[in-house]
């Protein structure tokens, strides 16, 4: 039976590339983030204390219909499936962004809410230093997205890693992808991982160096 493998990462990673290609490969369904729907965005990234709470809350409900209604038209335990986002996204986000008391009440609706929805069977989380982040970003041109900082991208790298620790009831694969192992312009060291990805994992944290692949 295939898998439901989510591929996450920081912001301008490339987790739609390689989660585009992953599918295709494997003739799997695709669920991609509609994340330029969120109205709230913009504002956001200019004045984040502000709209922060409005934010994650619009990415919580989108995200929630966007699955129910994605993966009700798919038979995903037989077929599997690849996503370039998951749920637990708008927790981890938002424990970035929130202020205390916003915060736990966010908790809170997203505990109700995620009980309702299928778990990934296999979380890769892709690590890459700021710097190759930041010069996606510019490359990709998304005007509201030129705002982010090195530091804010260092928090969000923190933020999963705090939330991978304690994940022990998934299965994590935090993959170290930079400049000098890039799967998308090395075809050997992309077969390589994709095959790995097939493999068996342990629940919690796994690890590995695309360098040493």
């Amino acid at each position: 039976m295939k898998k439901y493998i989510v591929i996450e990462g920081n912001i301008g990673v490339g987790k739609t590339t390689l989660a585009t290609r992953l599918a295709q490969d494997w003739n799997m369904p695709l669920l991609l983030e509609k994340f330029l729907d969120n109205p709230f965005l913009p504002s956001f990234y200019k004045d984040p204390d502000r709209y922060a709470f409005s934010t994650e809350t619009a990415f919580l409900a989108e995200r929630y219909r966007q699955m129910l209604a994605e993966m009700d038209l798919v038979d995903w335990r037989q077929e599997g499936m690849v996503a370039d986002y998951s749920f637990y996204k708008s927790l981890i986000f938002a424990s970035q962004t929130l202020r205390l008391q916003e915060a736990n009440l966010f908790k809170e609706l997203f505990a109700i809410i995620n009980k309702q929805l299928p778990q990934p069977q296999l979380w890769v989380y892709l690590s890459s230093p700021a710097s190759r982040l930041l010069g996606n970003i510019r490359q990709r041109g998304r005007e509201f997205e030129q705002e982010i900082t090195a530091e804010y991208l260092v928090g969000v790298e923190q933020a999963y890693a705090s939330f991978l620790e304690q994940a022990g009831g998934l299965r994590c694969l935090w993959v170290q992808w930079d400049k000098g192992a890039d799967l998308m312009l090395n075809p050997e060291l992309y077969e390589r991982f994709k095959q790995r990805l097939l493999g068996d994992f342990r629940y919690g944290m796994n690890f590995l160096n695309l360098s040493e692949l």
